[in-house]
């Protein structure tokens, strides 16, 4: 158990540091291209920009386990009017070959 544990923290780390490199390679060519610009005022409009895409991440992975809880082949296909026709088709005959399965 604590192999997992481990390993999951590392997995933390790098990701933490990857977020935070990647940050300070914005904040250098933001501050490069707008010079005028406080360098906290950068700096702050990366970290709200992150917490943004890291908002709206979340928000897209749960609507799509909501979509695949609730009966949904596909996330993906939610988009679409129905689902594709061929697999209507093969729920159709799946069904009448076993009619004691519950959709």
């Amino acid at each position: 158990m604590s192999v997992s544990y481990r390993n999951n923290a590392i997995l933390v780390g790098k990701v933490i540091l990857a977020a935070a490199l990647l940050t300070g390679l914005v904040v250098v060519a933001a501050a490069q291209i707008a010079p005028a610009v406080p360098l906290i005022k950068v700096l702050a409009y990366a970290a709200g920009l992150f917490v943004a895409l890291v908002v709206l991440t979340v928000l897209s992975l749960t609507f799509s386990q909501f979509i695949l809880r609730i009966g949904g082949t596909d996330a993906q296909w939610f988009w679409f009017s129905s689902e594709p026709k061929g697999l209507v088709r093969l729920r159709e005959q799946l069904k009448s070959l076993d009619p004691t399965r519950v959709q």
